[in-house]
């Protein structure tokens, strides 16, 4: 039993060890011994007369000096057979397809951390292996010595890559290819028209993200069948940045900044339009927005207008491009049943799908072509099916580890070895190969990449070529929607907030005469906020969301009830309150108003308000008093078509009755004092007449007799 536990644990340790080399093991080199190698330059393909040159680095970064080292190239004896064993070379399972050495130069000493450049150079018309055409296992090593130099030399780092052969006598016919190109950026704008940032500059400038793919899908197009995917949104967006006055940037304190990419916007936007100038263009819809999400959702009325909008958009900032109708591409390449149906009523009649979405129900011993078949609603849809080795292997330019440079001779070994496995189908098989959505290939790898365009085994066919042709006579599964990309669709709770900030737009264009260029705005900004690039960007996509609902409010409130106190004094009249209307251009509005105690009876106007741009106006609001007291009035706007507009505003109203008996009172009061005050005077004057001259005026101690010198002349008059 303790034997056979031992012997167990030791196979269990060979599997593991087994295990980790085969999927630890990329196509760069793998250190033995702290040496690392790293390769800059590789002949993408060899035909005769061609110079196989490979050069790069060999780093030391272990603790040891290492002696009398040697870098070599070896090809392998004969042809690899089939993608799979292709696959194994480079993932280092097969070791036997090493070959011998065709090319080796010595390398000075290298102390720990230092590092020396090599560079081999070999004819190829002289290596007798190179015979039919192929790709060819190519492996570069460093042989030697560690620490004192007296051990035998060891091999202390190899790289695995391959080398496709074209022989003078090409007895093979080129296999179709067809390539996505996507220029798609994340969505930058805000529906204020201010940019939330400035990144897409920094993607502009040269050497940046969108300048690289632009320039390479360039070069590339000629002779790859390339059809450019663009984003609608993307292509607006840079031409408000190449006008320098609708180019301004969201500052930290809340206000904006000048963008600074103007000029490399007018510059990226003049050689776009050459590059697609008569050329294939996959129009997405506008800003990408997660369909499959929003179809789930029971929000498929969004696959129209953003289609529409996108269209619009392209025919009129790239007006000769060849815009493909009736392409569409979901993300990631695949869509379920329900969103295909929704695209199909739309009048979608081809879709681009990863091959993984269709696989073929046998295991094929070939690549099959790319035209598939399905059915939405009834109506017969063509399937673009991607190779899903390309798919993965494109997703890899950007390595984590590893080198861009094998990595991208990977994808030219394949399309390669695609057309080795049936040599004389020519364009009959067309494959297509589709970079992940937001592609950022490393400079090295598109250099690299770039020998697809004089690959002397493809041949260019287009999107719209491919659709059109007869399917193959291979039989393929349904269509699948893994579990793993349903995970990655926008979550349903912020597809709700999303309906909601749709209503408040909807509200706001109630009340507007004309809804350009408020309305236009706030819906793209919305199907910005349904793009697919918010996908697994929680706090982003909140932070964004939240911008844009702020922005809403603020437009909304700008036309609203004036709040106010007033007093009533009077049983029946006239209140007046003041509309307020802040925006830019003319409104509608009808007025409500609701008092909330039986007090006062108001009736507002039925008729429609209208208030002009940047204006107040005076509503006077009939009111009849039913008691005294305070009154709360709650005011509202609503919609020409009733629905409420914004929020209810707090009117106080003090109604103090002065009606008609206080009126009778008062006037009674006024009579009686005035009544009063004539009685008086009429006393007095009687009373002046009594006393006359003898009275107890001669008195001069008398208080009441006047002064002599104030008596008139003539008294009796």
């Amino acid at each position: 039993m303790r034997r056979a536990a031992a012997a167990g644990l030791v196979a269990l340790l060979v599997a593991t060890v087994g295990a980790v080399g085969v999927l630890g093991a990329p196509t760069s080199a793998r250190a033995a011994g702290g040496v690392r190698l790293g390769i800059t330059t590789l002949t993408p393909y060899a035909t005769v007369g061609t110079t196989l040159h490979v050069a790069g680095t060999v780093t030391n970064r272990g603790d040891q000096t290492v002696h009398d080292a040697v870098v070599r190239v070896r090809l392998s004896d004969t042809r690899l057979n089939s993608r799979a064993e292709l696959a194994a070379v480079t993932s280092g399972r097969v070791a036997s397809r090493e070959g011998e050495v065709v090319v080796e130069a010595p390398l000075s000493d290298l102390a720990p951390g230092a590092s020396t450049p090599f560079d081999l150079q070999q004819p190829l018309d002289d290596v007798s292996a190179l015979t039919g055409f192929g790709v060819y296992a190519l492996g570069i090593e460093v042989v030697g010595a560690r620490g004192s130099g007296d051990g035998e030399p060891g091999r202390l780092a190899f790289t695995r890559s391959l080398l496709p052969w074209v022989p003078a006598t090409r007895d093979f016919v080129p296999t179709g290819f067809s390539w996505l190109w996507p220029l798609v950026a994340a969505p930058v704008r805000l529906s204020t028209g201010v940019f939330a940032d400035d990144s897409l500059a920094t993607e502009l400038e040269t050497g940046g993200r969108l300048d690289r793919l632009l320039n390479a899908g360039s070069q590339l197009e000629q002779g790859a069948g390339l059809t450019w995917v663009l984003d609608p949104d993307l292509v607006e967006t840079v031409a408000d940045m190449a006008d320098g006055n609708s180019y301004r940037v969201a500052a930290p304190d809340g206000g904006t900044v000048p963008g600074t990419g103007d000029v490399l916007a007018k510059r990226w936007l003049t050689e776009l339009r050459a590059a697609t100038a008569g050329r294939d263009v996959l129009a997405l819809p506008y800003a990408d927005p997660d369909l499959t999400a929003l179809v789930r959702h029971g929000n498929e009325s969004e696959i129209p207008r953003a289609r529409v909008t996108g269209s619009d958009v392209l025919a009129d900032l790239l007006p000769a491009a060849d815009v493909v109708p009736g392409l569409a591409w979901p993300a990631g390449g695949y869509l379920d049943r329900d969103t295909l149906a929704a695209l199909g009523r739309d009048d979608v009649t081809s879709v681009v799908l990863d091959g993984r979405a269709l696989p073929p129900t046998i295991d094929l011993s070939y690549t099959p072509s790319a035209r598939a078949q399905l059915s939405a609603g009834g109506n017969p849809v063509a399937a673009l099916v991607a190779d899903p080795g390309l798919v993965d292997l494109l997703g890899r330019a950007r390595p984590r580890t590893g080198n861009p440079v094998l990595a991208a001779q990977r994808v030219v070994a394949e399309t390669a070895m695609i057309t080795a496995e049936l040599p004389g189908t020519g364009t009959a098989r067309t494959i297509v190969a589709m970079p992940p959505r937001r592609w950022d290939p490393t400079p090295e790898f598109l250099d690299q990449l770039m020998t697809m365009a004089t690959a002397p085994w493809a041949a260019p066919v287009g999107l719209p070529t491919l659709a059109a042709s007869v399917p193959p006579d291979v039989e393929r599964a349904r269509l699948r929607y893994p579990r793993s990309q349903r995970a990655r669709e926008l979550p349903e709770p912020y597809l709700r907030a999303l309906d909601k900030q749709q209503a408040g737009i909807d509200n706001f264009a109630g009340i507007l005469t004309d809804p350009f260029p408020f309305v236009p705005r706030l819906e793209n900004g919305l199907l910005r906020l349904e793009s697919t690039w918010w996908r697994g960007r929680e706090n982003s996509r909140s932070i964004r969301f939240e911008r844009e609902q702020d922005h809403l409010v603020n437009l909304r409130s700008r036309v609203r009830v004036q709040p106010g106190s007033f007093t009533f004094g009077s049983r029946s009249g006239r209140i007046p309150l003041t509309l307020i209307n802040d925006l830019p251009q003319e409104v509608v509005v009808v007025l409500r108003l609701e008092p909330q105690t039986p007090r006062l009876r108001l009736d507002a106007p039925v008729a429609p308000q209208v208030i002009g741009p940047n204006r107040k106006i005076q509503v006077e609001v009939q009111a009849t008093a039913v008691a005294g007291g305070p009154v709360v009035v709650e005011a509202t706007l609503h919609t020409t078509s009733g629905e409420p507009y914004g929020q209810p505003v707090l009117l106080h109203v003090n109604v103090t009755q002065i009606g008609a008996v206080a009126l009778v009172i008062t006037v009674g009061a006024a009579v009686v004092l005035f009544v009063a005050a004539g009685l008086r005077v009429v006393g007095r004057v009687r009373a002046a007449r009594r006393d006359g001259p003898d009275g107890p005026g001669d008195d001069p101690d008398d208080p009441g007799q006047p002064d002599p010198s104030d008596e008139p002349a003539d008294v009796t008059a």
